[in-house]
């Protein structure tokens, strides 16, 4: 619980039988989202014999298993995609403003379709573990076929042979179950469904349906199906802001604009901090006029967009507590004019800092002056069970319901690890060391004693625009590897290992977790620091220096000769914590 979805429209899967000596490759990529689908193309275009893996049905990653109700990007949609060719850029037009999940899913389908990627790859298939074998210097991969098990047939066990285990499983990928007695139990006679594993197949049309959870995923669907349920109950611990997404199409003349502007938006997009292709702004708060203060808020809030609210009209509300306090009031102000009851803006009203993952909606706030729809205060009053009608609170109110959405999050960037057990060297396992130093990773690739294992926008990865990350990272992975295949031949075929030192990842570590601490994201209970999960050790799992400067990192790294990996293949120095970055 929860399960990966089954669409009948999927694609057909033919599932074929691998031979015995095509599981003898250069490299394994895991996961076929946005990061694996990359990462498979740029290895099979350097000639490396190369195959992607994922669980799902399908590709799409994120976009496959979070199909609720309202699913849309955050980014503009011209620029949720990849810059790696040109003629796709602008082959593909956006449609509108954002890209909706079923549009995004189909973009990634056309990559692969166009790129003959789906050749190399293989689904319902699981990566239940890995080792690494000293003595042939290679990655033994445990995989597991599940459509086989699902039919009744031989599980169809198998283990995959690799030099480079390429890890792309997603930032936001592992859901998080509250610990509702009864919840796990199934004592609940309704349905149960989390975003992120969502039945296509599932109908909340005239239903009483409750939604725990208000982050993006929940702000999304409430907003989605209260116009068609019979009647929602949203339960909120712990409110959000939020901010008009103010989607709407794109017009001829904007697409052909977009595309004739391409080369310098992409230029702009790599060398600015989100990569979100707004303006960031460089003025600070305190320094404008209240009155301008005012204008220039009205201005982004009929814009829309939280990201753009939050970084494109000052520069400083994540840093200076003064200035987002009064943002926050900005705010408070904006969902008391939306929400008729006060009792009902109360609940919706958050007292803590702008200092989580910027929100954006399609109405979410107004969707609380319908009448059968409740915001229900459960910081006042907890969820103490899950009943076989309902959920019941403190007060013991009882909320009968047909269908409960757990709209509850991730456990994001080392979760998406959860499931699998990667063994380095001394049998040391990934996950469980996780656990123990917060994510400790190297640029967000690399992890000392697990040589050549390459990691896809992993923790400690910039926070930004995932599709220009992921090409970030991608081919910062596959010089590397470039780099290692080099040094290998040019030693006369004694294999190199891609290895960060572990100096270099403590160096790393703490750069980020000393740029999170001079943020107001780090005083904010949220995923981005593993606060969302109980017993999580609470960290950064990003840098937040931003992409221009993360990419300039891995410019600078390659240029001093790999300075942070091990003998042969770097330097094996380490870069400076408190270095121009």
């Amino acid at each position: 619980m929860p399960q990966d979805p089954q669409d009948p429209q999927d694609p057909p899967q033919t599932h074929p039988q691998t031979p015995d000596h095509d599981h003898d490759l250069d490299a394994l990529v895991v996961g076929t989202g946005f990061a694996g689908i990359y990462a498979l193309h740029a290895l099979a275009q350097d000639g490396l014999r190369v195959q992607a893996i994922d669980r799902a049905r399908d590709v799409g990653g994120t976009w496959y298993r979070n199909r609720y109700p309202g699913a849309l990007s955050d980014t503009w949609s011209y620029l949720y995609r990849y810059s790696f060719d040109a003629e796709l850029l602008r082959d593909y037009p956006a449609a509108s403003r954002y890209s909706t999940q079923p549009e995004v899913l189909e973009y990634l389908r056309h990559v692969v379709a166009r790129y003959d990627l789906r050749r190399h790859m293989r689904f319902e298939t699981v990566m239940e573990g890995a080792a690494w074998d000293e003595t042939s210097k290679k990655w033994r991969v445990r995989c597991r076929d599940i459509s086989k098990t699902a039919e009744g047939k031989e599980e169809g066990q198998y283990t995959y042979t690799v030099r480079y285990l390429v890890t792309a499983l997603g930032l936001l990928h592992e859901p998080v179950i509250p610990d509702i007695p009864g919840l796990k139990e199934g004592v609940f006679q309704g349905e149960v469904v989390h975003t992120a594993a969502w039945d296509p197949q599932t109908s909340l049309a005239g239903k009483r349906v409750g939604v725990i959870g208000v982050g993006s995923s929940g702000v999304q669907v409430v907003t989605a199906i209260a116009r068609t349920v019979a009647s929602l109950h949203v339960f909120i611990r712990r409110p959000q802001y939020s901010v008009p997404a103010n989607d709407r199409p794109l017009t001829p003349t904007e697409r052909a604009a977009i595309n004739a502007a391409y080369p310098a938006l992409w230029a702009d997009v790599r060398a600015s901090h989100l990569g979100m292709g707004f303006a960031e702004s460089s003025r600070k708060f305190l320094a404008v006029s209240p009155a301008d203060r005012e204008r220039i808020l009205e201005t982004l809030w009929r814009e829309g967009n939280g990201l753009q609210l939050m970084f494109g009209g000052f520069s400083d509300l994540t840093t200076d507590a003064a200035a987002n306090a009064a943002v926050c009031r900005f705010l408070r102000r904006k969902i008391a004019a939306v929400v008729a009851d006060p009792r009902t803006a109360r609940v919706l009203t958050p007292q803590e800092p702008y200092a989580r993952r910027p929100l954006s909606d399609a109405g979410y706030y107004a969707q609380f002056n319908r009448a059968h729809v409740h915001a229900v205060d459960v910081r006042t009053h907890p969820i103490t069970a899950v009943e076989a009608q309902g959920l019941r609170t403190a007060d013991g109110t009882l909320y009968e319901l047909d269908t409960l959405v757990l709209a509850t999050g991730f456990d994001a960037l080392d979760g998406s690890y959860a499931r699998v057990h990667i063994q380095g060297r001394d049998a040391d396992d990934l996950h469980a060391r996780w656990r123990r130093t917060g994510s400790a990773c190297y640029l967000g690739c690399a992890v000392a004693g697990f040589p050549n294992l390459l990691l896809v926008s992993g923790p400690m990865a910039a926070f930004a625009n995932v599709p220009p990350l992921t090409e970030t990272n991608v081919e910062f992975l596959r010089d590397l590897i470039r780099a290692a295949e080099a040094t290998t031949r040019r030693t006369g075929g004694a294999p190199c290992e891609i290895e960060a030192t572990p100096a270099a990842e403590r160096a790393w570590t703490a750069h980020c977790e000393a740029t999170a601490r001079k943020t107001l994201f780090a005083q904010a209970p949220s995923w981005m620091f593993g606060a969302n999960v109980p017993g999580k050790r609470p960290a950064s799992r990003l840098y937040f220096g931003g992409l221009g400067p993360f990419r300039a990192k891995l410019a600078e790294v390659q240029a001093r000769g790999w300075v942070g990996f091990k003998e042969p293949l770097g330097t094996a120095g380490v870069l400076r914590a408190h270095s121009h970055l």
